[in-house]
């Protein structure tokens, strides 16, 4: 049996369908593990070369680990971030590449972010955050504090009551080598970090 276009028009009005759910978190705290490349700018130049050609030392591209601690609601969003990433030193210029096996760089990073969550993309969210950030290197025995900040934007999709994060992020934050690791024709340059990487989150 047909129902008259008048009746479906009042079903329509008295119950909307209702709109495909979106990754929106409840107000809580989350914790969960992140695993990212990192991939570095040259963090030392030297500097009595044109600049297309000269010689530079970075952190190799590497692999990081990391906890997350998150509280907020549905539009804001605090979070700490503890992360681990592991490298090599890196000596390069246009033409080629040399990797020092022999030399492991660690990095030890914490943040501080402050995440707006723009729009929901299907089932999922899109969210932006920023905050400082504070990086520990060690390097052949020696101890090098940093300061920088990163941004980040997150593509979070709902796993049930889990979330599984996309995450991209830059960061820019003062370089862990000195001139006197190489020679002091060398120049320290700001550090920029492009991070990719995944996250699953679990409310607490």
């Amino acid at each position: 049996m047909r129902l008259p276009k008048s009746c479906v028009a009042v079903l329509l009005v008295v119950f909307p369908p209702r709109a495909p759910a979106q990754a929106v978190a409840p107000p809580g705290w989350e914790l969960g593990v992140l695993a990212e490349s990192v991939r570095f700018s040259r963090g030392l130049v030297d500097g009595s070369d044109p600049s297309d050609v000269s010689a530079a030392l970075r952190p190799s591209p590497g692999t990081g680990i990391g906890l997350l601690l998150a509280r907020g609601g549905t539009a804001w969003r605090g979070e700490l971030v503890a992360g681990w990433a592991g490298m090599r030193p890196q000596a390069d210029n246009t033409n080629v590449a040399v990797l020092d096996r022999t030399t492991r760089l660690t990095r030890w990073r914490l943040e501080a972010e402050l995440e707006r969550r723009l729009f929901g993309v299907g089932a999922g969210s899109v969210a932006l955050g920023a905050g400082p950030a504070l990086d520990w290197w060690r390097i052949v025995g020696q101890d090098r504090v940093r300061l920088g900040g990163v941004a980040r934007a997150a593509l979070r999709v709902p796993l049930g009551t889990w979330a599984l994060e996309n995450r991209l992020g830059l960061g820019v934050s003062g370089s862990p080598f000195v001139p006197e690791d190489v020679g002091e024709a060398y120049e320290a340059r700001a550090l920029v970090t492009l991070t990719l990487g995944v996250a699953v989150r679990a409310p607490l």
